[in-house]
């Protein structure tokens, strides 16, 4: 999601063990619905290719600073909520050949995608580190559930050590 980078500046790449940007990279694919990814971001100096979804056509010079940066800027249909149409989105990159998705997003997206019940599957990493606070970021946003029985439940669950970090895995089910 654009917050991510506009807070984060992420190279969005995958590395081997010693950060270097690995020769095959997957296609980077950025939600960002008001055209607000800055063409200086560090991605763009990358290896690999990146797409900017915006909803509906961004300004032509907008446009233009981040194609000439190297992203390709695909304008899409917006919801009611002037926010990208993610259904729309998936179904313009299976058209592109594209069959996995693996979202390193913020809350909003998170939960937009949880909101429209399309994650298949779930990768949730918890680090020994607590960061709190009043005002912390929650790691999926959206609208959530009214009560634990209409929350999403993780099935087939698998519980995996990684480093100092745990990373848990399974299959979303939410509840009608």
């Amino acid at each position: 999601g654009v917050n991510t980078v506009l807070a984060d500046d992420p190279q969005l790449t995958a590395r081997d063990s010693r950060g270097e940007p690995l020769p095959r990279q997957p296609l980077r694919v950025i939600v960002d619905s008001r055209c607000r990814t800055p063409a200086s971001a560090r991605m763009f100096k990358q290896p690999g290719s990146t797409v900017i979804a915006t909803a509906l056509r961004p300004p032509d010079p907008r446009k233009e600073q981040l194609t000439g940066a190297g992203a390709e800027v695909m304008a899409l249909p917006a919801c009611a909520d002037g926010k990208v149409n993610l259904e729309e989105l998936l179904r313009e990159l299976g058209r592109r050949g594209v069959v996995s998705l693996l979202v390193e997003g913020g809350g909003t997206l998170l939960g937009s995608l949880f909101d429209r019940a399309l994650v298949d599957k779930v990768f949730a990493f918890i680090a020994p580190v607590i960061i709190g606070g009043e005002k912390a970021v929650s790691p999926v946003e959206g609208r959530g559930a009214e009560s634990m029985a209409l929350a999403w439940n993780i099935q087939r669950a698998d519980l995996t050590q990684v480093g100092p970090d745990w990373l848990i895995s399974g299959y979303p089910q939410g509840k009608d």
